[in-house]
């Protein structure tokens, strides 16, 4: 294009290019509102919503209780159960005309009213954290020889869920989130538009492109799911369910393509103003970052978002019961500590004593003296759910003297400190063994390639089969590998209990997980030592620098940002460590994530166990942000 050329100057918009362009502006204002309007609707006749606002349509066990009073003399009045249809007394297999005899532990009675009864069989003054959702009941049902059946049935109560647990199990917090930052983004779009806002035209282009690819998919999706009769099916595919799921999505694309491709043109020559090319780099960065973020939200957001919401339940597996809300519970009592000091136990002599391995038996703290007073007052009910305060650790200041921590999980601080210690130790180890050997194989020498492939065959065996293969190095007899070649070279003199409580438990896991893992960080390393120029090596010679100065000068500068990288992903493994723990430990000394394991399998707690999950993603988070801005790898 000639330089002299004169600049294209903006023009006045025709009529029909004036309402052409009020027309896709809109547009845009009308998807920008309907997203409102969607989100609310969709929650406005949601099921478990108004179940949640106006209860149940068959509230209870769905049963009506009259009571029957026969003539004088021929027998004492009794109360007859009226199942309601589609009610769970049905369910349980309760008849019409059967008479009711017991409700729980109460017996039903002639003297009894009706409303006493109803009271009985509805439960209302039974709190919701404190009720089993279950009825009991027992009653008697007429034969044909004029005789009785005893019966007894366990009837679950149907309940409405609380408005809280039924809206985010339905609806979550990031999908309205989403909902409403986008309409309210695309309304002001369309508002900016309407009034000639060139950058907005050129945003505008954008968001119709990506809301056309977006229906697209659902088209397909919907083409796919209502031919199939669902997601994943054995029926076969019906060509014409398909096409009529997918054409009112196809039908919506076409008023959005039209108003991509006008607007596509009128930015020739209705919206002339310059660009800067930060601004275009913007547009053009979002534009590749929109499926991007699509995905993340789609595969980690939303599983951790209901992992998150399960949390602030007491959600268990194969529960009948509704799930009941428990707000940040869960995560109190797993975060409530106490500190207190304690003195040891004194013998005859007046010195503390020990346990047979040398540790100092200590005293019941002050917190533990009164808890358990505190326990003898309670009735049985609420000492079932009164949640103790329990030794985590003792920690020595004096000879006689020292301060214990105390948690209401205290399994959970266990593995907590377990957790962090084994990651600290292991990937500082694992890192400076890693520099070791990525800059000796890094140098040339004979052999070099068969020194690299056989720093990888620790790396290259399972975790899994590797646990188990050190289980059997690891014996604590003589039959163990490690105890025989150090009795034969004299350094033992009887069997060493490397994994038992009184061993050295950790230091063992840790030197497993070193030898496992350094392979991998050396790797790593390795690929950024390669990165660096040898000419910045011979300079620093010329400069009179030596080895050790060329390292920590040039070679320890220009491999942070590998360094960071390797941290990162040493540590994000060494927190939610697994295997180890789980071959070669019990389940005393657990890591988080064999605790997590523990509380989800073994305790089916499904709230509780996705609290601890929770807690695993919030510290992985914060070492992930520590070594970042440690290392300043946003500025390298």
């Amino acid at each position: 294009m000639n330089s002299d050329s004169p600049a294209p100057i903006r023009r006045e918009p025709t009529n029909q290019e004036a309402l052409a362009l009020k027309l896709v502006s809109g547009l845009l204002m009308l998807i920008g509102i309907l997203a409102f309007v969607y989100l609310g609707y969709a929650i406005a006749t949601n099921d478990d919503l108004r179940q949640a606002v106006h209860g149940p349509d068959i509230p209870g066990i769905g049963v009506e209780i009259v009571k029957v009073e026969p003539e004088a003399g021929a027998e004492p009045s009794y109360f007859e159960m009226q199942p309601i249809p589609g009610g769970e007394a049905i369910a349980a297999g309760v008849l019409q005309g059967d008479r009711l005899t017991r409700v729980d532990d109460t017996d039903i009675t002639p003297d009894m009213s009706i409303e006493q009864v109803r009271v009985l069989i509805a439960e209302e003054d039974v709190p919701r954290e404190r009720d089993d959702f279950v009825i009991a009941i027992e009653f008697l049902r007429p034969q044909e020889d004029g005789g009785f059946q005893s019966i007894s049935r366990s009837v679950p109560k149907n309940v409405a869920p609380i408005f809280i647990i039924a809206y985010l199990q339905n609806f979550g917090i990031v999908l309205p989130l989403l909902v409403i930052v986008l309409g309210v983004l695309i309304l002001r779009l369309g508002i900016r538009l309407w009034r000639g806002d060139s950058p907005a035209a050129r945003w505008a282009t954008v968001a119709l492109l990506w809301m056309i690819v977006g229906l697209v998919v659902i088209a397909i999706r919907n083409f796919w799911v209502d031919g199939k009769g669902g997601l994943v099916t054995d029926q076969p595919f019906n060509f014409l369910n398909g096409l009529t799921g997918a054409l009112p999505v196809l039908i919506a694309i076409i008023p959005l393509a039209l108003a991509l491709r006008w607007l596509s043109g009128a930015l020739n020559w209705l919206f002339l103003s310059e660009e800067t090319l930060s601004s275009r780099n913007t547009r053009f960065a979002w534009s590749l970052l929109i499926p991007t973020l699509a995905a993340l939200i789609l595969v980690a957001g939303q599983p951790l978002e209901q992992t998150f919401i399960t949390s602030l339940t007491d959600d268990t597996f194969s529960a009948s019961r509704p799930v009941r809300f428990v707000g940040l519970a869960n995560y109190t009592n797993l975060l409530s500590i106490q500190l207190t000091t304690v003195d040891c136990r004194k013998d005859n002599s007046g010195q503390c004593e020990r346990t047979p391995n040398g540790s100092i038996v200590w005293e019941r703290s002050s917190i533990e003296t009164e808890e358990a007073e505190r326990v003898r007052q309670l009735s049985r009910q609420e000492r079932q759910q009164f949640v103790r305060f329990q030794e985590v650790s003792t920690i020595p200041i004096s000879a006689d003297r020292g301060v214990r921590i105390l948690g209401k999980d205290a399994i959970f601080l266990t593995a907590f400190g377990n957790t962090v210690w084994f990651a600290v130790i292991s990937v500082t180890l694992e890192l400076i063994l890693g520099l070791i050997i990525a800059l000796v194989i890094n140098s040339a020498f004979r052999g070099r390639g068969l020194m690299r492939t056989a720093m990888l065959v620790p790396w290259a065996i399972p975790t899994v089969v590797a646990a188990v293969l050190w289980q059997t190095i690891l014996r604590p007899d003589q039959t163990g590998i490690f105890n025989k070649l150090l009795m034969d070279l004299g350094l033992l003199d009887k069997p060493q209990q490397w994994l038992a409580n009184t061993g050295p438990w950790m230091a063992s896991i840790i030197a497993v997980d070193v030898w496992k893992t350094v392979p991998f960080m050396a790797l790593l390393l390795l690929a950024g030592l390669q990165t660096i120029p040898g000419d910045i090596y011979e300079a620093a010679a010329v400069d009179g620098a030596n080895r050790v100065h060329q390292f920590f000068s040039v070679t320890l500068p220009l491999l942070r940002p590998t360094i960071a990288i390797a941290l990162i992903f040493r540590t994000l493994d060494a927190l939610r460590v697994f295997d180890v723990f789980q071959v070669l430990l019990d389940t005393t000394r657990p890591s988080m994530a064999t605790y997590n394991f523990d509380r989800l399998v073994a305790g089916r707690l499904a709230g509780y166990a996705s609290a601890v999950g929770v807690l695993i993603f919030i510290m992985i988070f914060i070492f992930t942000v520590i070594y970042v801005r440690i290392v300043r790898i946003e500025h390298t």
